[in-house]
């Protein structure tokens, strides 16, 4: 048997966006970050600018130790700096409460998004039918095209895209399907578990990760694998966080 696809979803028809005379809408953004300020910098970078295109951000970085440097670049970005020395589930978990916001937009810091992310996010939020469901952005791994046609199978054959594609979502159906799950790693697998693939979309605007964030190497893709596929066979998350991200 066949597991449906996604559905793909296209920004051709971001002028019907929203209500009569108004393209703006509120989301919070929630950033799960590990410290390194650079890598984080270039994820908030990639946020600028919404505002101009019809989004109201809040942006919330919750990092594992909250140094200066990440606090600096956070400041410098307008973004909410919470520090919590637990899990990357833990952390996404605490910024989902602290937002305000009806949608939430979950990334982690290694992630940047492609241009046009937030009309396709205005566009996902205006549809009726999205408001129990959740889209996610295709993922490009820079200079690794073998790992981004795993994702891509990952995604459309199997249902479990990873959280580096980030994750748009309904606040309230987020809580629905039972939140974030507490763990360093599996925490996605869970979620698009929760969620199944009849409920997701991907978009057509990509979100890119460095190499260097990803797991190469023979031995880091067997690990991936490995852990999905336990993962599919029932066995818990908690089990499978030594495997692969």
């Amino acid at each position: 048997m066949h597991l449906p696809r996604p559905r793909a979803m296209r920004t051709d028809d971001a002028a019907q966006v929203g209500p009569p005379g108004s393209r703006h809408m509120a989301l919070s953004v929630v950033v799960a970050s590990n410290g390194d300020a650079d890598q984080l910098g270039r994820c908030l970078d990639a946020l600028a600018g919404a505002d101009r295109r019809g989004l109201d951000l809040e942006v919330f970085v919750v990092d594992r130790e909250g140094g200066p440097e990440v606090a600096a670049v956070a400041e410098a970005h307008g973004a909410t700096l919470i520090r919590l020395a637990e899990s990357r589930g833990a952390r996404l978990a605490v910024g989902a409460k602290a937002a305000t916001a009806d949608w939430l937009l979950l990334l982690r810091a290694e992630t940047v998004l492609d241009r046009g992310w937030d009309v396709t996010v205005i566009v996902f939020a205006a549809e009726e039918r999205n408001r129990e469901r959740g889209g996610f952005f295709p993922l490009e791994v820079t200079g690794d095209r073998g790992a981004s046609r795993r994702v891509r199978f990952r995604n459309r054959w199997m249902g479990l895209p990873s959280g580096a594609q980030g994750l748009v979502i309904r606040r309230r159906f987020l809580v629905h399907l039972g939140g974030i799950a507490d763990l360093e790693r599996g925490e996605d697998l869970v979620l698009a578990r929760a969620l199944g693939l009849a409920r997701m979309v991907v978009f057509d605007v990509a979100a890119k990760v460095s190499t260097e964030d990803w797991p190469a190497g023979p031995a880091g893709v067997l690990a991936g694998i490995l852990r999905i596929f336990l993962f599919r066979l029932h066995l818990p998350a908690r089990w499978l966080q030594r495997l692969g991200d």
